[in-house]
């Protein structure tokens, strides 16, 4: 792969590791990194706080735009800046996640990233004690993942069944947006979780204080993790990369 690879890098702080040089750094919120783009640049200030609720799809929406004003083809790839989806594992596993001290990071060369340019790699998927809903409602308020599921049916995002059936699993990708995959995927998910995002918030969002203020970033998390799997389910051969997610953690040992 001799160009340099579509590959965002999202952030809301700044933090003590280096970055590869071929991924472009994307400052949520208040941010701005100092090599990069920053969503408060992009937009409004106004606009860019809305992270407080859309989170890191505030700027994967902003990236769609881009994406397509720049008739992006091929594949494009995600990570958080102490997250990433690689083909090469660093750390130590814990629970479904890789966790490494960010000094591993060294090891990592460019191609772990986004493997032949040509591959999709993705979070592995996760099961849970009982169902999906059951599992948000544990941690969240599980009306608010009702009602944005309603919202995907009504906008013809999903059909009933395919909410019913997602709801009542025990899996689902975890952390969707940590990825390498077809532009024309990433572009059709954003669009779609958008939409989503923008009626649920005019009829149903209710404003709640600290975390759970994010509560459209974490339904979006749980529908694009179904979007995902319909794409990885019909990509042919199912020639999919799937590996647990790499979390650097300075906890632990180098």
């Amino acid at each position: 792969m001799n160009d340099k690879p579509l590959f965002y890098c999202i952030a809301h702080a700044p933090f003590n590791w280096k970055m590869p040089d071929f991924m472009t750094m994307l400052g949520s919120g208040s941010y701005v990194p100092e090599n990069g783009l920053a969503m408060s640049q992009l937009m409004s200030p106004e606009e860019a706080a809305r992270n407080r609720y859309l989170g890191e799809y505030l700027a994967l929406f902003e990236v769609r735009r881009q994406l397509i004003a720049n008739k992006a083809t091929g594949f494009v790839g995600f990570c958080h800046y102490r997250r990433f989806a690689l083909t090469h594992l660093i750390g130590t596993l814990d629970g479904f996640n890789m966790h490494a001290h960010p000094d591993l990071l060294a090891q990592v060369k460019p191609e772990h990233f986004y493997g032949d340019g040509q591959t999709p790699i993705v979070p592995i998927t996760v099961s849970w004690p009982g169902t999906l809903l059951q599992q948000y409602e544990a941690n969240n308020v599980g009306r608010d993942l009702l009602m944005f599921f309603g919202d995907a049916i009504d906008c013809g995002v999903i059909t009933h069944k395919e909410a019913a059936d997602f709801l009542s699993s025990n899996a689902f990708i975890a952390a969707p947006t940590v990825s390498y995959i077809p532009v024309t995927w990433f572009i059709e998910i954003a669009h779609d979780l958008e939409l989503v995002a923008s009626r649920f918030f005019r009829h149903h969002y209710i404003h709640r204080p600290g975390y759970e203020d994010r509560s459209i970033a974490f339904c979006c998390e749980r529908l694009q993790a179904l979007m995902l799997a319909k794409r990885i389910e019909a990509w042919e051969g199912n020639k999919v990369i799937k590996r647990p997610l790499v979390l650097l953690d300075a906890t632990f040992p180098k």
